[in-house]
């Protein structure tokens, strides 16, 4: 007979792998359109750069409508509500659609004006304008992938998104080869081809979802959505509520984690490759954690759905285990590897090299702290909605803590950048006791489809 215990591994794996490595694949495909123009200089380079950072910031919207929408179908789920669960990812669609229409009209509509006040060169403005214009319909597009998305995971459909996902990164970068450079025949467009390679992807990508769902006739089919039943006044007004904490939170870090990056431009071309280096690293570390949170946050949402709280009590204590064992493995191996990365930089700039070696000692030592943080915030109090909790505890931290700590460290005591790389870890350990207490409290412990949003 099957363990319990190798029972729920597995589900765990089923879940955790596919969103793990989607993720992964984003934060790869993420950097594809930069990577791709570098060849076209500097000014292209710093355009792509600059939209894709816009991009990156209302991507972080995305997720927080999004994520409120998978936690809502993850808990309607566990409690047996299909026609909830329908009205709930037809209501996001239309929400996040209304959110991201003023957005693409500002990257469609005379975007120079604004654009220059970002960037005051003139040609990086022209190509980022071009860029913006072409990209603003994918908006909408990309809104509509991760609430499909979003809502497919949470009742534990991990594969399609990761399979459609892949197709997507695949065409993404085969437009970009044909309409950057101009092969089999196109005109070589540059900027504008990376531009038109992210939009044709997201396209197909779309296409993708409806149509599989509409083939397999799944209840999130757009033809079995009941748009017009799903969208009135109160519901609208309790999901924005409900969602509103989720936003601003993803918006906020967002901010605070670009804030980081640009006073690191301060402390020296050094420290600016070394963090060109970690970025990837840390992408990449932190991919299994963040599938193994989501799927966390599926499992125990489905639990207090069906008002298994004690269950869903025991979920949390397991993956807070499986997190703290997985973690300590995974740093003594990046630590391990190491010489390989360090090596790799070595020739070409032995100081930077000399840098990245004490940075990445720091990150094998410290990175439990941030991912113990994250798979107790995603994967188990967003699981119960207790997001105005955590938007006041995450802003505070990074605003009045971590931010001015790393701005002193940098202007006034002209720290070292592996000291200032250390400064990064006191938002995240000045977050770690109220986070535990307030698990402790078991506040979270809530069934939403009784509390407040009943269908």
């Amino acid at each position: 007979m099957t363990s319990p215990l190798l029972n729920l591994s597995k589900r765990v794996a089923v879940l955790a792998l596919p969103m793990g490595l989607q993720t992964l694949l984003q934060a790869m495909l993420g950097m594809a359109d930069v990577v791709m123009v570098s060849g076209l200089g500097a000014a292209a380079i710093a355009a792509v750069g600059l939209s894709a950072k816009l991009h990156f910031l209302l991507l972080v919207v995305m997720l927080g409508v999004a994520t409120a929408c998978s936690i809502l179908v993850a808990q309607y789920t566990g409690a047996k509500n299909e026609a909830a669960s329908k009205h709930t990812l037809a209501l996001t669609l239309i929400i996040g659609s209304l959110l991201m229409l003023p957005f693409m009209l500002l990257f469609s509509a005379n975007n120079s004006w604004w654009l220059s006040i970002l960037n005051p060169d003139p040609e990086v403005v022209a190509l980022a304008s071009k860029y913006l214009f072409i990209t603003a319909a994918a908006l909408i597009l990309t809104q509509w992938i991760v609430i499909f998305e979003s809502a497919l995971r949470s009742i534990g459909n991990t594969t399609l998104p990761l399979v459609i996902g892949g197709f997507a990164a695949i065409s993404n970068i085969f437009f970009n080869y044909v309409l950057i450079f101009g092969h089999f025949g196109f005109p070589e467009l540059g900027v504008a081809g990376a531009a038109w390679g992210t939009l044709l992807s997201r396209c197909l990508q779309v296409i993708a979802i409806i149509a599989y769902l509409a083939m397999k006739q799944h209840p999130f089919s757009a033809l079995h959505l009941d748009f017009v039943h799903a969208f009135n006044f109160q519901r609208a007004k309790r999901f924005l509520l409900f969602a509103f904490p989720l936003i601003s939170n993803y918006f906020i870090w967002a901010l605070g984690n670009a804030t980081y990056h640009i006073l690191t431009g301060y402390a020296g071309t050094n420290a600016l490759a070394v963090m060109g280096i970690m970025v990837p690293i840390e992408s990449a570390f932190f991919a299994l954690f963040i599938g193994t949170a989501n799927a966390s946050a599926i499992m125990i949402g489905q639990n207090l759905g069906a008002d298994k709280t004690e269950e869903a009590w025991q979920l949390y204590r397991f993956f807070d285990r499986l997190t703290i064992s997985a973690v300590i493995v995974f740093s003594a191996s990046l630590w391990l590897a190491s010489p390989l990365i360090v090596n790799h930089f070595a020739e070409s700039n032995a100081e930077a090299a000399t840098l990245l070696q004490k940075t990445l000692l720091i990150f094998c030592l410290l990175t439990w702290i941030k991912v113990i943080n994250m798979q107790r915030i995603i994967g188990v109090l967003r699981a119960g909605a207790d997001n105005n909790f955590v938007l006041v505890v995450d802003t505070i931290v990074m605003w009045a803590i971590g931010l001015p700590a790393f701005a002193l460290g940098l202007f006034y005591f002209n720290f070292p950048f592996y000291i200032l790389y250390i400064l990064m870890y006191l938002e995240d350990t000045a977050k770690f006791p109220p986070m535990w207490w307030r698990l402790g409290k078991r506040y979270w412990l809530k069934n939403l489809t009784r509390v407040s949003h009943s269908s």
